[in-house]
């Protein structure tokens, strides 16, 4: 029989985009600004909540700005992952130079 190894998934990032109107121009320097905001969740409607937690926590903080979240921008955010092998020159048909 085979045995099969279970691995702990970390959480999800997921992107959800933020829009920003401040007339006072205390949060930004553009009074009306759109950006995209990381949040850690397992699925699309936890990253939804966890943007509305967001929004509330930052119109508390800036009084007057308000925070909306859209709930049909929401992708999961892929990060790269970079792998390097390293092999020695011996092996390979072709040297290296300066030139």
């Amino acid at each position: 029989m085979a045995r099969i190894k279970k691995y702990s998934l970390l959480p999800q990032l997921w992107l959800v985009r933020v829009t920003v109107s401040d007339p006072s121009c205390v949060f930004s320097v553009n009074p009306n600004i759109s950006y995209l905001r990381l949040v850690r969740a397992t699925n699309g409607n936890a990253a939804v909540r966890g943007a509305a937690t967001y929004c509330n926590r930052k119109m508390k903080e800036y009084p007057g700005t308000f925070f909306t979240y859209s709930t049909t921008d929401v992708q999961p955010y892929w990060y790269p992952v970079r792998v390097s092998t390293d092999e020695s020159t011996e092996k390979a048909v072709f040297t290296k130079s300066k030139y």
